[in-house]
């Protein structure tokens, strides 16, 4: 077992594969949900489902139909809202962060995080850039252009949060 994984977790994505780079982890199993067998849980899996889809079905509208393009934004996005999470964090204990400030990412990391074939992904990136949802630096390294904010992302996934807080009390787990 990798000192870095998580127990119970396994490798998913190209990382499997045996490329190297960032480790993504996904559950091994998926976790039993306390009190999910009866009808009740059956609807609340159903309007979460129904959620999930629909999000996903806008959302591959807004990105040309190309949902792996979403896929790749919504990196980008969870990217800088960890950082942005970091970042208060460390000013609450009245610290700054060494590496503040706009945070991009090259195609092979994108690829390996989201199991995408790095030259799929690299077309992927050129095409956000040039619907402008991304911006390339000078650096060669790929930034969030603003064009879709993080308000906008609550908002296109805000039901999805709210069917999942609705359900995690029963599990007895804190998100």
């Amino acid at each position: 077992m990798d000192a870095a994984r998580p127990k119970d977790f396994e490798l998913v994505g190209s990382v499997r594969n045996g490329l190297s780079g960032r480790a993504a982890f996904a559950p091994a199993t998926a976790p039993a949900i306390p009190g999910s067998s009866g009808p009740d849980a059956a609807k609340a899996f159903y309007k979460w489902a129904r959620r999930f889809s629909s999000t996903l079905i806008t959302q591959r509208g807004r990105f040309g139909g190309d949902c792996d393009q979403y896929l790749i934004y919504l990196v980008f996005l969870l990217t800088e809202l960890s950082w942005s999470l970091a970042e208060a964090d460390a000013a609450d204990r009245g610290r700054q962060l060494w590496n503040a400030g706009a945070r991009g990412l090259n195609a092979l990391s994108v690829s390996e995080i989201t199991g995408i074939p790095r030259e799929t992904t690299r077309r992927k990136l050129q095409a956000l850039a040039a619907a402008g949802r991304l911006r390339r630096g000078m650096d060669s390294l790929h930034y969030l252009s603003g064009h879709y904010s993080r308000d906008e992302l609550f908002i296109d996934l805000g039901p999805l949060f709210s069917e999942a807080v609705r359900l995690e009390p029963t599990s007895g787990r804190s998100i």
